[in-house]
């Protein structure tokens, strides 16, 4: 029902595929947390948040701590067993002091639709604390976090196989979604992506291999519009880029730091501070060509 509700929760149990459980609420239902870092808490499979808001602004704006850090976290607890099943829909996500949501550690065929994300990363962004955390939709573990003790155990993080659609992200801090190292054959398609602010990064960012963008439209950020592109050669290969509309992103329409990558086609780019294709492998695509 509506109202503000001033409590952190943590899941205790699964749902099954037949009955998850589902947390659902109007728009004017406005969790804003307790004393946790982290306002809601996913450890558990075949779980549904729909309808509801969570706003991490729960004291004075122009204080830091007036911030949660993160707003939804799923990270499952057992060697390599990973949030699974989780579906974030239809909700109002806003004011994060770092990550507005987080999939951690082997998070599997999990989905976040029809929301809208915005003012992320308030700690870095407004409040200039020094470091570049801010995105709408994290995936996965970067390799210098692998060792952090958060993760059950320090393996290569294979958070695979999940689903971002339809959502609107306006971050006002870094990317609209980040895909990390080692996190493969995500999906990313129809979200419309701006006002992410780090010129290094993009819109949207792939450091895995083997992930699909497409049919998004990306437009107004600091960075590139995509950037691909990860912590080994190797790694960050094979990804798909086909059919966006990317235009007037600062540092370039897609930022490609390692190769090969997949298919790469039918992209509608204009006004892409230094060209369509950008990086240490831009000058071999053309992003634009036909499929």
């Amino acid at each position: 029902m509506s109202g503000v509700y001033r409590q952190d929760f943590v899941t205790k149990r699964d749902g099954t595929l037949v009955s998850p459980i589902t947390i659902t609420g109007p728009r004017d239902a406005l969790v804003k947390g307790e004393s946790n870092g982290r306002v809601i808490e996913i450890n558990h499979d075949n779980i549904i948040l729909d309808g509801f808001t969570i706003d991490g602004l729960h004291g004075d704006d122009n204080l830091q701590d007036g911030y949660r850090d993160k707003l939804i976290y799923a990270q499952g607890k057992g060697q390599h067993d990973g949030v699974n099943g989780l579906k974030i829909l239809n909700m109002t996500i806003k004011n994060a002091g770092g990550e507005c949501v987080r999939l951690r550690y082997y998070a599997q065929n999990n989905e976040i639709a029809y929301n809208t994300i915005t003012s992320c990363g308030r700690h870095d962004y407004k409040f200039d604390d020094g470091g570049k955390n801010g995105e709408g939709v994290y995936i996965g573990t970067a390799p210098e976090q692998r060792d952090d003790g958060k993760n059950p155990t320090n393996d290569n993080d294979e958070s695979n196989g999940n689903w971002i659609h339809h959502n609107f992200f306006d971050t006002q801090g870094n990317e609209c979604v980040d895909i990390k190292e080692n996190s493969k054959y995500n999906i990313v398609e129809n979200n419309e992506c701006t006002g992410q602010k780090d010129p290094e990064s993009g819109g949207l960012d792939s450091r895995g291999g083997y992930n699909i963008f497409r049919y998004n439209n990306i437009y107004g950020n600091s960075g590139a519009g995509i950037r691909l592109g990860g912590d080994t050669v190797d790694e960050n290969i094979m990804n798909e880029v086909y059919e966006n509309i990317i235009v007037n992103n600062k540092k370039g329409g897609i930022k490609i730091m390692t190769a090969p990558q997949g298919k790469m086609c039918d992209n509608i780019m204009s006004g892409n501070d230094g060209g369509n294709a950008v990086g240490e492998y831009g000058e071999d695509y053309d992003p634009t060509k036909g499929c």
